[in-house]
């Protein structure tokens, strides 16, 4: 059933089940933030095409993920430090206002696995490409990763990958969008195998070259509350 939301045009991408922490200091989306604390209510977080997050000709994508309050710290200034959570995808079906934020009528997502035999296989064979991507990104042999295991779930295996893949915004805009659970790890699949091939690299020109400059990977999260 059709739903308004408010919408907050970000540079990120957020997934269902993913942890996300925002800095609220504009005046718009202090009020916001007020009215969904208000309200126990959600807002919607999208990703900008140009990746912006503030000005007026923001361009955010049709899809994103609803997110709810988890906890609120008060700043000076009225600013706001808030950790929220996603639940649900969404699809904008049109907008209502876009001052003095964006708001819109959504329509909620379901979360199809498709093909259950071939989802099973796939979540197996991405829980060990996940693993050798792990040790290519922290440059590490560390047994314990050898422990790592998805959740049961597929959908909720698939938005973890998502979320802890180290990757444009825009490849985890694709992902966001995919039509199944299914879709979603062969995507992440390729997509794994073809990182863990280009982390290796990086990390072996790193060891034959110590002046090689090399971002440092980190913020990898496996959690799910």
């Amino acid at each position: 059933m059709p739903s308004a939301l408010a919408m907050f045009p970000l540079s990120t991408v957020l997934v269902p089940g993913a942890t996300l922490r925002l800095h609220i200091f504009e005046e718009r989306y202090k009020a916001m933030i007020g009215e969904c604390i208000a309200g126990l209510g959600s807002f919607g977080v999208v990703l900008d095409r140009a990746g912006r997050e503030t000005g007026p000709d923001l361009d955010p994508f049709d899809i994103g993920t609803a997110a709810e309050i988890c906890e609120v710290s008060h700043l000076d200034g009225g600013r706001l430090f808030i950790v929220t959570r996603g639940t649900r995808r969404f699809r904008v079906e049109r907008l209502l206002q876009r001052e003095p934020y964006i708001e819109a009528v959504v329509e909620y997502l379901d979360e199809p696995v498709g093909d259950a035999g071939v989802a099973v296989d796939l979540r197996n064979r991405v829980e060990e490409q996940f693993k050798d991507y792990l040790r290519a990104l922290l440059s590490t042999t560390d047994p314990l990763l050898d422990s790592l295991e998805l959740p049961d779930d597929t959908a909720a295996s698939s938005y973890l990958i998502a979320d802890a893949m180290h990757v444009e915004p825009a490849v985890k805009q694709r992902l966001l969008e995919a039509d199944s659970a299914t879709v979603r790890l062969s995507d992440e699949l390729a997509t794994l195998a073809a990182e863990t091939e280009r982390l290796r690299t990086v990390n072996e020109r790193r060891r034959t070259d110590p002046m090689q400059a090399v971002a440092a990977p980190f913020d990898v999260r496996f959690s799910r509350n």
